[in-house]
């Protein structure tokens, strides 16, 4: 399995990709069942972009970074990295995998856009796409 890195750039699709790899390995291969990504890494980090349009699109270059501090005054402190690179939020790890294992649980094997589509729709509605 390979482990993410944190402060590289990756497309989104890299993720993706890393996060589905051996989906089927770790997992029973069935739908309607609750299964968990391959360890990777991402689900500890959060996803930050440089710049976020409107939709998440294959090529969206992506930084994985820790979760930022919480202050005493409940003030959210982001790494050094995602500063000094202008970077925002996109997704946290947990809610990335959480909507790559919503997919799996409706079809065996999903698209490329079938989990851009469900990224996208989950950062709109709160919810997961039925595919």
């Amino acid at each position: 399995m390979r482990k993410v890195e944190t402060r590289k750039p990756y497309k989104i699709s890299e993720l993706i990709e890393i996060a589905t790899k051996d989906y089927w390995v770790v997992n029973e291969p069935d739908i309607n069942g609750k299964h968990l990504c391959p360890d990777t890494g991402i689900f500890d980090l959060q996803l930050y972009t440089r710049k976020f349009e409107e939709e998440i699109h294959e090529d969206l270059i992506c930084y994985l970074e820790d979760y930022p501090e919480i202050t005493e005054e409940d003030e959210e402190v982001f790494p050094e990295f995602v500063i000094q690179e202008g970077l925002a939020f996109l997704y946290s790890g947990e809610n990335f995998e959480s909507v790559i294992s919503g997919a799996f649980d409706q079809k065996l094997d999903p698209s490329m856009k079938e989990f851009i589509d469900s990224l996208n729709y989950y950062r709109e509605h709160d919810s997961y796409l039925d595919l």
